[in-house]
């Protein structure tokens, strides 16, 4: 059976303690340390071997991030948002030395739909396309890594320069996304609906086994789940 030794970067954030609570539900998965750089944990403290650190932070810990996984020679997958374009470089140049990869949605059917977004888009170039984000009114970002990373792939697709994004900050609401591709007399609709903060740890605990396994090199979330599924990676109780 695959194991895993895991440190955590945001802990104590919201996704930090979700990522904690499932990773005592897996058998095959150590959570051996923690770091909060703001707060003065460097993980110091971490003796054991790393085989992957997981961020659910903020991008003032970029920098930290990248030396700490070189130092231990570990895996890093970063799942936080709102990076600009010279920290984005930052972390494809960390892939000369160890595997990372940068996600801005770890959860299944997010990367499902981008693979049918690359696919169809392409054929409603008559269409008016938007894109609609809505999360919970504590996050920060708007619109979403989600929503700019979809509109990123539709972009690719047709050939637009631009993709109408929309925002709604309110509630709790874990994440919702809707891509719409209207045109004359009719409207397609394509929608992802988060429930529970639950399905981004778990896609951060499938994507972090794999990208240990990976030699150095910058990936992306689609380079993972090219990859022949590993049965039962996670297996949660």
């Amino acid at each position: 059976m695959n194991s895993m030794n895991i440190v955590i970067c945001g802990i104590n954030g919201a996704m930090g303690r979700v990522l904690e609570q499932e990773i005592q539900d897996c058998d095959n998965i150590r959570l051996i340390g923690s770091l909060s750089p703001r707060r003065g944990n460097y993980g110091q403290d971490i003796a054991e071997k790393i085989d992957a650190v997981i961020d659910f932070s903020n991008p003032e810990n970029l920098d930290f991030l990248i030396d700490f996984s070189n130092k231990k020679k570990c895996a890093l997958l970063i799942c936080t948002t709102g990076f600009n374009d010279e920290q984005k470089n930052k972390i494809v140049n960390a892939g000369k030395d160890i595997p990372v990869l940068l996600s801005s949605n770890t959860s299944l059917g997010i990367n499902v739909i981008r693979k049918i977004l690359k696919n169809i888009s392409d054929e409603f170039k008559g269409f008016d396309i938007d894109i609609i984000e809505k999360h919970h009114n504590k996050k920060k970002d708007s619109p979403s890594g989600t929503a700019k990373t979809l509109a990123e792939d539709i972009k690719s697709a047709t050939g637009r320069e631009k993709i109408e994004m929309h925002s709604l900050r309110s509630g709790s609401i874990p994440g919702e996304h809707m891509v719409i591709f209207a045109g004359v007399d009719e409207v397609i609709e394509i929608k992802h609906t988060a429930y529970s903060k639950k399905i981004f740890a778990r896609g951060a605990l499938d994507l972090a086994l794999k990208l240990s396994r990976m030699p150095a090199g910058y990936y992306t979330t689609e380079d993972m789940y090219e990859m022949k599924r590993i049965n039962k990676i996670v297996n949660i109780a």
